[in-house]
């Protein structure tokens, strides 16, 4: 990718994302992305507004299979690349603008909202093959998409935390359920032989009665 054209696209993200992408012109763009307004810079790389939009898509269900579900060998810094990876202005342009292209919309569901629950709950099958994988990636993911949607929607801080602590309380609560446990020794013919009576026991009972 040119560079030129790295900078438009990333310039009309930009715009997209702040103005919408109904309000926002060519000229708009160019200048975002410094080029020269009106000077047919950006119809070198695209053909219309609608190419540079469908370009923006492209880029974004482009991405790698661990950028969207990063591995989870550090959970910490896994929920926080993918809260990282759910830009504020691209979620705009999902919620704001995508429903007039609905055929954009779905390739963004498929891509970034179905492909990480697949690739999540295929890992946490393996990992732990007595859960049920898929709805445990749906709460997994679907807690992380919510919180970015209020803090994008709504405004930051309105989920009631930082992001430090659901991060973290979100990491400790995968560990807790889904991490396999090492089992603890077995303490149960341990126990049982600490309650159960011996026979010595029993026949000094059984005089102690008969007096």
């Amino acid at each position: 990718m040119s560079d030129a054209r790295s900078r438009v696209l990333k310039a009309a993200i930009a715009c997209f994302g702040a103005k919408g992408y109904a309000a926002t012109t060519i000229a708009d763009i160019e200048h975002a992305a410094g080029l020269t307004p009106g000077a047919g810079g950006t119809y070198r790389h695209f053909a219309s507004k609608r190419a540079i939009l469908e370009a923006v898509v492209d880029s974004t269900v482009g991405a790698s299979d661990d950028e969207l579900a990063p591995p989870q060998t550090d959970l910490e810094k896994a929920a926080h690349d993918s809260l990282r990876y759910m830009s504020k202005d691209m979620m705009r342009i999902f919620f704001r603008d995508l429903e007039q292209f609905p055929a954009q919309r779905d390739r963004i569901v498929d891509r970034m909202v179905t492909g990480p629950y697949r690739i999540v709950a295929s890992r946490l099958a393996e990992q732990n093959p007595e859960i049920d994988a898929e709805a445990t990636a749906a709460v997994l993911l679907g807690s992380l998409i919510n919180f970015r949607v209020i803090e994008v929607l709504i405004g930051k801080g309105r989920n009631g935390v930082s992001q430090e602590r659901f991060v973290n309380a979100w990491a400790d609560l995968y560990r807790l359920r889904l991490l396999p446990q090492n089992p603890g020794p077995d303490t149960s013919k341990t126990k049982a032989s600490k309650t159960k009576p011996t026979k010595t026991k029993q026949a000094k009972a059984r005089r102690n009665n008969s007096r």
